[in-house]
């Protein structure tokens, strides 16, 4: 163990979600570890047969790190209660989203690697068959797609589910009588917070991988 590893576990966890607010990734790792007892108290109470416990878990540790980033500690809100909100509203989410798919035979899985970096205006490569230890992670970013594209506005819905389809910026621009500038702006708007969400993904890893 390193000296900041050291350091961090000594400080209590009102201090370590301030310095992961501001980018402090090993501190960000010390909140996971002191909260995934909640993760796991939390879980227990939903989990079932239809996903694996990891995928649960990775689910509960997103809400983690969304709880570290949008709290405010001058609210009159304890952030352990404030975590523990919208770590069950996260695996609620989660439990509604298997719910929907569990009729679904899952076909296709979006390709980290050549979302962000293709450039392409078709969503052809952006889909790969994942391999089977990948699978947990597919889920994960097809249920944070979903959560996602579900806030946007339907005309912005519309685009990105023809573009998953396999149309072009053209094609679509033209099927539904928007503009071609409308519809990249969309679909760069859903690969910006991909890019955000893959990240959170990338460091559950690290974490769940011992590397934090």
């Amino acid at each position: 163990m390193d000296r900041e590893v050291y350091r961090l576990r000594r400080l209590n966890l009102d201090r370590l979600v301030k310095l992961a607010q501001v980018g402090d990734n090993k501190a960000m790792g010390m909140v996971l570890v002191k909260l995934e007892p909640m993760v796991k108290s939390i879980i227990s109470k939903y989990y079932g047969t239809w996903a694996d416990f990891e995928d649960f878990l990775q689910v509960g540790f997103v809400g983690v790190m969304q709880a570290v980033y949008s709290y405010n500690d001058s609210s009159n809100t304890k952030f352990t209660t404030f975590a523990y909100l919208n770590i069950s509203s996260e695996i609620k989410s989660f439990i509604t989203y298997l719910n929907r798919q569990k009729n679904k035979v899952l076909s296709e899985a979006l390709s980290i690697e050549n979302t962000f970096e293709d450039s392409n205006d078709d969503a052809e490569s952006f889909f790969e068959q994942p391999c089977e230890q990948d699978m947990s992670k597919f889920i994960l970013i097809r249920y944070l797609i979903e959560q996602e594209v579900s806030l946007m506005q339907d005309y912005e819905r519309v685009i990105i589910y023809d573009w998953f389809d396999g149309f072009s910026y053209k094609e679509i621009a033209e099927k539904h009588s928007i503009a071609f500038k409308k519809v990249d702006n969309t679909i760069q708007k859903i690969k910006g917070l991909l890019s955000k969400k893959t990240e959170l993904i990338e460091r559950i890893d690290d974490f769940l991988g011992g590397k934090i």
